[in-house]
């Protein structure tokens, strides 16, 4: 059977075989003309430089760390540039102080066009533990010099405004505390007050034991509050530094030491366009093997002798050579009706003479193979 398959596919395809070269040609053209008219792509990029502890976080040790030990700073970079820009918003900032802003009040399908561009032009890489590679392309040389700046700078604020939004939330937290820790300090010393006025200190002697212990649980009570007071001022004030050291903070922690530099020159990927070649040609083989095998299963004449075999379950008792021209041939073979009669001309894969079967067959016993004249 699958000598059969084989036969079948390679008859199919020298039959035919400059239309089954057809697509494979024009896929290569196609894959040519779009290399030779695609737009040149011009590339920026810039170094950012990233430690966990700045100078200034170090000194005063308000804001804890938490980054994980097996996670590089330029890898925990990488992680939450690369979530912003799957988010509109910071894609947005990005777009503002560029070129394409003008471009911004177009339509949503223009707007949303230029985001979905814009986040495919900008990707991000670590080149070391702390180095983290900022890349933007465009056709416009400008365009690409801008995004690397925005992309490093919107990421920068986006880390100054949350982390000033978290001071803010714990500021505005610990406001209501010390107020109600205030209250609290300021009842427990009233009712030490009034405690002591209502049972002032004995001329002679001491006081006694109940008072003693009043007076003892009164003053733990205003020791208690007082320490929580103290407590929630102290988190108060550590809040309000970390405030004003945040932008100091991230300047220092994130650092452009490879500024982008406006390019000059489109940049050519040879391996993109391998890729893109291959893709082309790749299309054309499937769509000439989809009409090799297309072809084989819709003929249904009988080519070889172990057609009649497979398919009709009778033996082959004799092969006749065909002797007619080449050019008559052709015009029989147009003009004969697929599997008529019990001969049929091929010719071989290989372009040698071809041979008219005699298919003869038999359903009793005979004593000797009867004589074919060749068909001429």
């Amino acid at each position: 059977m699958i000598r059969l398959i084989l036969l079948r596919l390679l008859e199919s395809y020298f039959r035919h075989r400059w239309l089954y070269l057809l697509p494979i040609v024009l896929m290569s053209a196609l894959a040519l003309l779009s290399v030779l008219n695609a737009r040149p792509k011009y590339q920026a990029d810039g170094v950012l430089y990233v430690q966990a502890d700045s100078l200034l976080s170090s000194l005063t040790d308000v804001r804890a760390n938490s980054a994980s030990w097996w996670v590089t700073p330029a890898q925990a970079t990488m992680g939450d540039l690369n979530e912003l820009l799957q988010t509109d918003a910071f894609i947005r900032s990005v777009i503002r102080p560029t070129k394409l802003e003008a471009e911004m009040d177009q339509g949503p399908d223009v707007v949303n066009n230029i985001l979905q561009e814009t986040r495919k032009n900008i990707w991000v890489y670590p080149v070391g533990d702390n180095h983290l590679q900022v890349v933007a392309t465009s056709e416009d040389p400008q365009v690409a010099f801008e995004l690397v700046n925005a992309t490093v700078e919107g990421y920068l604020q986006w880390q100054i405004n949350a982390k000033r939004a978290d001071s803010q939330t714990a500021q505005s937290f610990f406001e209501d505390v010390i107020q109600t820790y205030e209250t609290e300090l300021a009842d427990a010393r009233d009712a030490m007050r009034v405690y002591l006025e209502a049972h002032p200190e004995p001329v002679r002697g001491t006081r006694s034991g109940i008072e003693q212990l009043e007076v003892t649980r009164l003053q733990s009570a205003i020791d208690l509050a007082a320490s929580r007071y103290a407590s929630a001022l102290d988190k108060e004030e550590n809040t309000r530094l970390a405030m004003a050291q945040i932008e100091s903070e991230m300047r220092q922690s994130y650092l452009l030491i490879d500024a982008p530099i406006l390019p000059d020159r489109p940049v050519v990927s040879l391996r993109q366009t391998a890729v893109n070649m291959a893709i082309f040609v790749a299309v054309g083989v499937v769509i000439s093997g989809g009409a090799i095998v297309g072809g084989a299963l819709l003929d249904r004449s009988f080519r070889f002798p172990v057609d009649v075999v497979s398919r009709l379950e009778l033996p082959v008792l004799t092969i006749v050579p065909d002797t007619t021209p080449k050019m008559k041939r052709r015009w029989l073979r147009r003009r004969a009706p697929a599997g008529a009669g019990a001969a049929a001309g091929s010719t071989t894969p290989a372009g040698r003479p071809a041979y008219t079967a005699a298919l003869v067959a038999e359903s009793e016993p005979y004593d000797a193979p009867q004589q074919v004249d060749p068909v001429h």
